[in-house]
């Protein structure tokens, strides 16, 4: 059996075209570039390359090898990458992978209360959109993401995880100062089917964009989006602007604009689930566990408080037709 390390070498002066080119890439010297090829083709029994003016070109039997080198260097790779997912994390290091607003609103408490239960356990948090979190979480780089979920539908792209819910985060109305509904105790939604809209996706197909949507639709009508941002801070901007109206969740308000009037939607908030994503159910009595533990909690209790921004403003009857 032949030395995938020379399969290496050989692939590099194919895609190269020279052994010298190719010694350079590996950092090797092209005589030891030149000892691998011989080498490999002594183990398979065939001249692989042959020299022409024009460079290094493999021969029919260095051709065939071309193809299932890719195969098997893919296969290497997706080992290596395998078995480093599934290795023990690093002892005493949890990683959390969070978008901006639950990592400085939910996580502090969290980190607080879990190095109570686990003080030599280094909490770690990497900053990601919930789809990169994902990501990060299957490729094995953090232990624990943060997504967000559209209550009521199925897991989609996230059946393959253990998730968590924390708790369900409303969204609110949020106007320019001068709009006619400003001083309105709640916004009915359908007062604003007319409106520009600013959302906070520039796909629309992101959790809070299904829930910006399926809103929308019940209250009866298709909104008219006028631009989209790629986070909250941008899209409040654009509102104070006067360039539309949008629906922002409340952990996305703790740093509301005072040049912007935020109101809650009247009757049954739209809301997005917060949740927390493991690639599976946490080992009982370990810190990942523990910290997910914590983390409902903290979940609950913010329910349980009522987990909205207060928004107290001199109510006046206002038409909305």
């Amino acid at each position: 059996m032949f030395d995938v390390r020379k399969l290496v070498v050989f692939s590099e002066v194919v895609r190269r075209g020279s052994m010298s080119a190719a010694a350079a890439a590996l950092q090797y010297t092209t005589s030891a570039v030149s000892q691998q090829i011989t080498a490999l083709e002594r183990d398979l029994g065939h001249q692989l390359l042959v020299r022409t003016p024009s460079g290094v070109h493999p021969t029919p039997a260095g051709q065939r090898l071309v193809g299932h080198a890719e195969v098997i260097l893919a296969a290497v790779e997706d080992a290596e990458r395998d078995l480093s997912r599934s290795s023990a994390p690093e002892p005493g290091l949890v990683r959390v992978a969070s978008f901006s607003s639950a990592a400085s609103e939910i996580l502090p408490r969290v980190i607080a209360r879990f190095r109570e239960a686990f003080p030599r356990t280094e909490v770690r948090l990497a900053a990601a959109d919930p789809d990169e979190a994902v990501e990060l979480l299957r490729a094995g780089d953090v232990e624990v993401s943060v997504v967000t979920e559209v209550p009521g539908e199925s897991r989609g792209d996230y059946g393959d995880l253990c998730l968590t819910p924390l708790f369900d985060d409303d969204f609110h109305v949020v106007l320019p100062p001068g709009h006619r509904l400003a001083n309105v105790r709640a916004v009915p939604l359908d007062a604003l089917s007319g409106e520009k809209w600013v959302v906070s996706s520039a796909t629309g197909t992101c959790p809070d964009a299904r829930v910006f949507l399926n809103s929308c639709r019940r209250a009866g009508f298709t909104p008219s989006v006028s631009f989209r941002a790629e986070d909250y801070p941008t899209v409040q901007g654009l509102v104070a602007a006067e360039l539309g109206v949008s629906l922002v969740p409340s952990l996305a308000l703790r740093s509301a604009r005072h040049d912007v009037v935020v109101r809650p939607v009247a009757g049954r908030p739209p809301s997005r689930r917060i949740s927390l994503a493991t690639t599976e159910e946490p080992e009982a009595n370990g810190a990942v566990a523990a910290l997910v533990a914590v983390a409902r909690a903290v979940g609950t209790h913010r329910e349980r408080a009522g987990g909205r921004r207060a928004y107290t403003v001199p109510a006046r009857p206002v038409s909305v037709a």
